[in-house]
């Protein structure tokens, strides 16, 4: 029997399909990708890390339940007050990238972004405390942007904690418990609001419950030093660095990621029209009343107040499902639906009569902003490179914070020429309906 031995090329055949393909540029992208390295999570420890953003959002809920009628008390006028609300916006886009991109590069015995956390906590209370106590309206204004100021500083690394510490498979599922989390703290905090009219225990109770929530998730949540997010405690690298840094984060992104962020910008305009000019809304269109020393308007704060409760109820009770809705349906589909349900709810407020009206309006748009809490920034999450999670995010809250300077300058304008708080809420309504039809170029 004889045997045949295979020639020089076929031998080196394979060998060269082989060098072809460790070279070409799709295996350094497969090898190049992170493995997961993160264990996974029980759900009590997936909610220990949603808890503080009960907090968060307490502190939240006083600020848009009771911050414009405060400031209406002090004499302020509707261009006033959207101006003073410009606060958030700007404190957004300033803090939240620039402590994104801190907690990126420091290390401490606490980790990564809880000491950050920490901070945010302490002088959200104490600014809450002082808020109520405000002589005058340029006091009250100041301690606004402290405030925003505050609770950006422990929100920006926040939602970073996210990707640092839960596996990929999870993190929708986290966000919607932080979804949940919110819903629940807007709950109670609207619904305190809404059966006691004595503001200064409403502000008190909000530092309480920032300090309690935000301390149990730091406490229950270690971070844990991987290889990838190793870094050594840094000082930032000043403003212009900041600047370039943010401006390259924009650069680099892709255009999925930039049709995400200008999607997410029109939906919170219109959720920053709502902020600002509901309470008033209710107490002049549905009360018929401007006089802040009135019985009937604190009671058209009030019911204000509950009309938030309802709303956040709905988001309380659609949180949880959005996670499996999203695996079910698709993520660009739930937020559709959530973001016409919140426009629906806008657009409404042209035709309301009466309260009861307006809680039916604001159940409407609980769903849409459920949706808008949880599934963006899981869409998001999946294309964050990692070490990059804090600034990306950061980067991310520039097309929120940014829309919501654009409204607190144009809608108290708005309604200053037309006389009507409705005015403002339709423009959201817009927005937010331009929000719906312009994800659907968004591919998943």
């Amino acid at each position: 029997m004889t045997t045949t031995t295979p020639t020089l090329p076929e031998i080196e055949a394979p060998q060269s399909a082989l060098e072809s393909i460790l070279s070409t540029k799709d295996f350094d992208t497969i090898t190049s990708q992170p493995i997961e390295t993160l264990p996974r999570k029980t759900f009590w420890q997936l909610l220990n890390i949603s808890i503080g953003f009960l907090g968060i959002q307490f502190a939240w809920a006083i600020q848009m339940g009771q911050m414009s009628p405060l400031l209406e008390s002090l004499g302020s006028v509707a261009w006033l007050t959207s101006l003073i609300w410009c606060a958030g916006p700007v404190t957004g886009i300033i803090v939240q990238p620039i402590v994104g991109s801190w907690s990126d590069k420091t290390w401490t015995f606490l980790g990564r972004r809880r000491p950050f956390l920490l901070v945010g906590a302490l002088l959200t209370a104490m600014s809450l405390i002082i808020m109520p106590n405000s002589p005058n309206l340029l006091v009250a204004a100041v301690l606004l942007w402290i405030l925003d100021a505050s609770i950006n500083i422990s929100q920006g690394p926040y939602r970073s904690l996210v990707p640092d510490t839960v596996p990929k498979k999870q993190q929708a599922f986290t966000y919607s418990l932080m979804s949940f989390t919110i819903g629940l703290g807007s709950v109670a905090a609207f619904y305190i609001g809404s059966i006691i009219p004595n503001m200064h225990n409403l502000f008190y109770l909000g530092a309480i419950s920032m300090l309690v929530a935000m301390g149990w998730t730091i406490i229950t949540t270690p971070e844990s030093k991987r290889e990838e997010n190793q870094a050594k405690s840094t000082n930032p690298e000043g403003f212009k660095a900041f600047i370039k840094q943010t401006w390259d984060s924009i650069a680099e992104m892709s255009p999925e990621t930039k049709k995400l962020c200008l999607m997410h910008s029109f939906t919170w305009f219109g959720l920053q029209c709502l902020f600002i000019f509901f309470p008033l809304y209710v107490t002049h269109n549905l009360f018929h009343t401007t006089d802040t020393h009135s019985p009937i308007y604190h009671h058209g704060v009030q019911i204000a107040s509950f009309c938030y409760v309802i709303l956040n109820i709905v988001c309380f009770v659609v949180s949880p499902f959005l996670g499996k809705l999203c695996e079910v349906f698709s993520s660009k589909a739930v937020h559709t639906f959530g973001l016409l349900c919140l426009s629906l709810g806008l657009l409404s407020s042209f035709f309301l009569t009466s309260p009861e009206q307006a809680m039916w309006a604001m159940g409407i748009i609980g769903v849409g902003w459920a949706t808008t809490l949880s599934v963006p920034f899981a869409m998001l999450a999946h294309q964050v490179p990692p070490g990059k999670e804090g600034v990306l995010m950061g980067t991310f809250n520039i097309f929120i914070a940014a829309p919501q300077f654009v409204a607190s300058t144009l809608a108290g304008f708005i309604v200053m020429q037309t006389g009507n708080d409705a005015s403002a809420l339709i423009l959201g309504g817009l927005s937010v309906l331009f929000s719906a039809i312009y994800l659907q170029t968004v591919k998943e």
